[in-house]
């Protein structure tokens, strides 16, 4: 009873929605209004640009954060088997740095738009 309910219940969800039809533009419209906004795509390139070359300056932290993921698990194993070959004291290191490393990911993260805006 309750797979024929599930069933019933997804066609009722998904049969509702009709399947989406095919919209496309004339081809014969794109080349007509290519010449009116080439200048426009021209001058958002530069700026884009701009913005892409300031962002680049955030971007190093973010891949050394996501590195510095991976020293969790090395820091636990450092731990747990490395312990008796004097691997305890790095190992704490490594855990604590790959504990800290998500939180310096996000914010690394969180800090690309307004490097991209250069408000930072």
């Amino acid at each position: 009873m309750r797979k024929i309910f599930l069933v019933l219940l997804t066609l009722a969800v998904f049969g509702v929605a009709g399947l989406p039809k095919a919209k496309a533009m004339d081809p014969i419209t794109i080349a007509i209004l290519a010449p009116y906004a080439l200048p426009y795509a021209e001058a958002a390139g530069i700026w884009t640009l701009k913005g892409l070359v300031n962002a680049s300056d955030g971007v190093a932290p973010i891949f050394t954060s996501m590195v510095d993921i991976f020293m969790l698990p090395v820091g636990l194993l450092e731990i747990t088997l490395g312990a008796p070959f004097g691997l305890f004291k790095s190992g704490c290191q490594n855990l604590l740095t790959g504990t800290v490393a998500p939180f310096k990911f996000c914010f690394s993260t969180f800090m690309l738009l307004p490097l991209f805006l250069r408000l930072a």
